[in-house]
């Protein structure tokens, strides 16, 4: 498939800086769950029993792996999208190769696919290390991570073949990507909400996300809930990558 010409390429300019960017992976989730997970953890233990029986730092841990791969797909999908499109405009030159609008956006999305699996199994490994779960079925957090971070970055696209400026993401990392970072389930309960809040958070991909997480590696997840969740998630995917093939199509061939 010609997709995978475009992840080699994109794979050729990361080998360059590939050294800081394994160091940032391993670094980051040791200082967000030493820093929130047993700091701030070691607050709120007392009153724990609204995070269950493993505790907050289970509790934050599975939120923020799913949290961060919804930053990571987003941001994947704005920058350095909006520079290969608009200022570098390096797909017009691949578009002169024998490679067509389809490949690019596959092959961009498959890249940062790869890019959230080399964030989430460092972070996963640390979790493992601070003994957040012992059940070899936690491993099924790594896939349903990047399925949530993959949703993002397929609705983020979407966005960004229609932009000729990057004014729009002071917007979309304000007003979406930080609610649904802070309201989602990451860092509490979403039924210490206001009911209507309740409502809307489990209405967002970044919830349906978390609880996929949290459901195999620390509580007991039903296989209605998972395949609920499951569900979602690729419908969430699946629109964000029809809507992406059409806005590209229009802003590179039309």
């Amino acid at each position: 498939m010609n997709a995978t010409k475009v992840v080699a390429r994109n794979a050729i300019v990361f080998w360059r800086g590939w050294r800081s960017s394994i160091f940032l992976s391993v670094l980051a989730p040791v200082l967000f769950l030493t820093a929130m997970g047993l700091g701030l953890g070691s607050l709120v233990e007392p009153n724990a029993e609204a995070f269950g029986d493993a505790g907050y730092l289970a509790f934050f841990a599975t939120g923020m792996l799913g949290a961060n791969c919804m930053q990571s797909g987003a941001f994947s999908a704005s920058y350095p999208m909006m520079s290969k499109l608009t200022w570098e405009r390096n797909y017009e030159a691949i578009l002169a190769a024998p490679l067509g609008v389809r490949d690019i956006y596959f092959g961009e999305l498959a890249w940062i696919g790869v890019t959230l699996a080399q964030q989430t199994i460092p972070f996963f490994a640390i979790m493992a290390l601070f003994g957040i779960f012992d059940s070899p079925l936690a491993v099924l957090a790594i896939p349903a991570a990047i399925l949530t971070g993959l949703g993002f970055a397929a609705a983020v696209m979407a966005l960004t073949a229609t932009l000729q400026t990057d004014e729009a993401y002071t917007w979309l990392f304000r007003f979406v990507v930080t609610p649904l970072f802070l309201l989602s389930g990451t860092f509490f309960p979403i039924n210490e909400l206001p009911a209507w809040g309740v409502v809307a958070a489990q209405l967002t991909p970044l919830y349906h996300g978390i609880e996929l997480i949290r459901g195999v590696t620390i509580s007991n997840l039903t296989l209605l809930a998972g395949l609920a969740h499951i569900a979602y998630l690729l419908f969430f995917l699946a629109a964000g990558i029809m809507l992406g093939i059409r806005n590209l199509t229009h802003r590179l061939v039309s």
